[in-house]
């Protein structure tokens, strides 16, 4: 009698675990039919049930179904935005239950990649109608789809950086550095974005410094990097810099002028006048290399003048007429610079200033009363 009891007891159980394998392949089959709304039904009975809840089969399909109503013509408008999240959870719960070499567990990857290229092809959607929030949600969860893989992280940068939301823009930059993912463009990238929320010197030449590590032939990041040495005072530092940069490019006539400023910071006029010129030879329309060179020679005629200002009558009848013809010069030195100058730049007021004095101190009344209009225009 204990014997059948015992029988008709395992029969019972077999009854019941039968019933709820029937749920998972029920699913399998409506799934294989594209009755995937049944197939869905199916599968959420057989999740929460005690007896297949932890089977890695019943997971694997679930993912398995609801991927696959993801832009389906017919049963994708019951999808929502949790879709992908209870793929990926799916997914990643067979792995745990089956292991990556069991029968299930070695399906995944192939199921992952496609999920990625949906939720991709979602962000991009969104990108391309400027819905920068969504996009950025949709890129963060591909990346977590796919951690490798950098385009969508990539991306993420471009939408943060799109929606004005530089400190999230920097983090995904710094995330693609994390991963390996150290171009020029995203070293470049942080450093303007570090810029544009007014991060300090300090955080901005610790960017540029390992970017230069892994680009020491950047010109941009050494252009940078230099205008914060000349910044914080440390002069000398930035010529030895500056140096290596010309090295690496020395047909840069930017470079060359930052050179030109760094010598005649240094008092070294001769220098920096030299510089200034070798950038003028290697890019006429470098502005800063005219303007600059503009400036030496005017001010060393404005020192011959003071000079000239300074003597007592008896002197300047000897001397004097000699200095103003000597100051004479370096002011006709200088006319052609500043004018190409405007020429590169023909609404900077700086090089306008400076052209109407020049021409004032040459006799040049119509041609400064011509720059005089063009200022107030």
């Amino acid at each position: 009698m204990k014997k059948i009891l015992l029988t008709a007891l395992a029969a019972a159980c077999f009854s019941v675990a039968s019933a709820q394998n029937s749920a998972v392949n029920s699913a399998i089959l409506n799934h294989k039919n594209g009755t995937l709304d049944k197939a869905q039904t199916d599968i959420n009975q057989a999740i929460e049930h005690k007896k297949t809840k932890d089977k890695a089969k019943t997971w694997f399909y679930r993912g398995v179904i609801y991927q696959d109503m993801i832009g389906n013509p017919i049963y994708g408008k019951m999808v929502d935005d949790t879709y992908p999240t209870i793929v990926l959870e799916s997914y990643d719960k067979t792995i745990e239950l089956d292991g990556k070499d069991g029968e299930f567990g070695k399906q995944v990857p192939e199921r992952k990649q496609q999920l990625y290229g949906q939720v991709l092809n979602q962000a991009v959607e969104f990108h391309n109608n400027q819905d920068w929030q969504n996009a950025i949600d949709k890129y963060k969860l591909a990346s977590k789809i796919n951690p490798a893989d950098t385009t969508a992280v990539l991306y993420a940068a471009y939408a943060a950086t799109a929606n004005k939301d530089y400190p999230a823009a920097v983090a995904f930059y710094d995330q693609l550095i994390g991963m390996g993912h150290k171009t020029e463009d995203v070293y470049k990238n942080k450093i303007q974005l570090l810029q544009a929320t007014e991060a300090s010197d300090e955080e901005i030449m610790k960017t540029l410094a390992a970017g230069l590590e892994e680009h020491p032939n950047s010109v941009y990041m050494m252009q940078e990097e230099l205008r914060y040495y000349l910044k914080n005072d440390r002069g000398e530092e930035a010529m030895q810099k500056l140096d290596k940069a010309i090295a690496a490019d020395p047909n840069n006539a930017s470079l060359l002028a930052v050179k030109g400023n760094l010598l005649e910071r240094k008092n070294d006029i001769e220098g920096a006048t030299a510089t200034y010129q070798k950038a003028i030879d290697v890019d006429p329309n470098n502005f800063d290399a005219n303007y600059n060179l503009g400036v030496l020679h005017f001010n060393k005629g404005a020192e011959v003048n003071n000079k000239a200002a300074k003597l007592d009558y008896a002197t300047y009848q000897k001397k004097g007429k000699a200095l103003e013809a000597e100051a004479k010069k370096h002011y006709q030195a200088a006319l052609p610079y500043f004018e190409k100058a405007l020429e590169i730049q023909p609404k900077d007021q700086a090089t306008m200033q400076n052209l109407m004095k020049l021409y004032t101190r040459l006799d040049r009344k119509t041609d400064a009363d011509k720059i005089s209009a063009m200022m107030n225009e």
